[in-house]
Parts: structure tokens; sequence; C-alpha cells
């Protein structure tokens, strides 16, 4: 059994990565949202594991939790007051991330690299924005998300500290959402968009304790 974390980095220059823009109706990622972006750039997660290892081959099942956060300044207008106020805003996106897949393992003395493929079972949560205006705090849904699928592929290495306690370091690259995202609303013919694909680039650290 493991317990870890690391740091997930959103990958290209897409609806997830871009910067805010101002506050309003915006009709992109297959949904109407508050911004035109989500300013999410490097994110820390943590993680729990439990593998099962044979001479080179091994299965590995993980849970990660993910909470995506986007910060920068936008210009909020308030019409009480009719005027506009540069405020810091927190966009949100909380992942659960669930995956099961296996390993091929080159056993070499207590050092053992490895690839790795496991298929993903995503939960988003909803995606919210967060900011403090005239000293009171903000809090609110942008729009719903739900389950998403995907796949993870990683090269790593772990090596044996001692008898039963083991570290891990592994790079791997997830497709966070490849099925089930939102389409385009055929009925929509103003705003035809769809959810944007969402790919992480990870690093990530585990230590692990052997139970048996």
């Amino acid at each position: 059994m493991g317990i870890g974390g690391g740091m997930a980095k959103v990958q290209k220059n897409n609806y997830y990565t871009r910067d805010l823009g101002y506050p309003g109706a915006h009709y992109v990622n297959g949904t109407l949202t508050m911004f035109g972006g989500l300013a999410f750039r490097k994110n820390y997660f943590a993680s729990i594991k439990f593998k099962y290892e044979l001479s080179s081959f091994g299965i590995i099942a993980q849970a990660r939790y993910i909470p995506f956060r986007g910060r920068q300044s936008a210009e909020i207008y308030n019409l009480l007051y009719m005027q506009t106020i540069k405020e810091d805003v927190t966009t949100i996106i909380d992942v659960w991330s669930f995956g099961f897949g296996g390993r091929y393992i080159i056993d070499i003395d207590k050092f053992k690299p490895y690839a790795a493929v496991s298929l993903l079972m995503n939960y988003w949560g909803d995606t919210w924005f967060r900011f403090e205006f005239f000293d009171q705090i903000v809090l609110g849904r942008s729009y719903k998300n739900g389950m998403r699928f995907g796949l993870n592929f990683g090269l790593g290495v772990s090596y044996e500290i001692m008898k039963n306690v083991l570290c891990e370091i592994e790079s791997n690259y997830n497709y966070m959402n490849l099925w089930n995202r939102r389409k385009v609303d055929p009925a929509d013919e103003l705003h035809p968009s769809s959810e944007e694909k969402m790919n992480t680039l990870n690093v990530e650290f585990t230590v692990y304790y052997r139970i048996y």
C-alpha cells in the first residue's frame, strides 16, 4: 500500500489554461460558463495506491484527489455601485480520479524500472468561481460536470529502502476526459461548442509499505 502526491500540469492552450477574461455569458466548452478560461497551471494532488507484483508484471489500483485551481485578476462590475473593481478570482474543479491497470517491470536488484497503463474513472466536481467583493466572499457555480473516463500512461522506477518500505517516482500522462464529454447541442445553432479534452502531465512520488 502506498501514499503519495505530486504535481499535475494541464497541457496545451485550451479552455482550461486560457486566461479568465471578463466575467459574463461565455458559450464555450460545451456549455454556458462564467469565464472564457479557467487559468489552470500547475496543480498539486494527493494519492493512495495498492499494487501487487510478480517477477515482471504487476497490477495497480489507485485513487487521486486533484484540486484544480486557477487564480487570476479579473474586472468585476457591480450594478449597485455602478463601478468596475479588479479582484483576484479563483476558479475551482475538484477531481476524484480512480485508476486500475497493469505494469511491466524490469527487476534490477533494488531498482525496478517499469512502464504502466491504467483505465481512469474520473469524477469531476462542478466548476465554481470565488472572489472577494467589497469585503464579501462570493462563491458561485459556473456549470455542472460529472463522470468522465480516460487513460493513464506512465514510466517510473521503484527502489527498496528497506525490507518492507519502498519509494517510487513516476511521470505519467493522463487523458482525463477521453469519453463522456459534453457534445455539441444540435438545438443551439448560435453557440456550437463541445467540451475540450483535458490532458495532464504528472510527476508523482509515492512511499509504499509492504503488507505481506
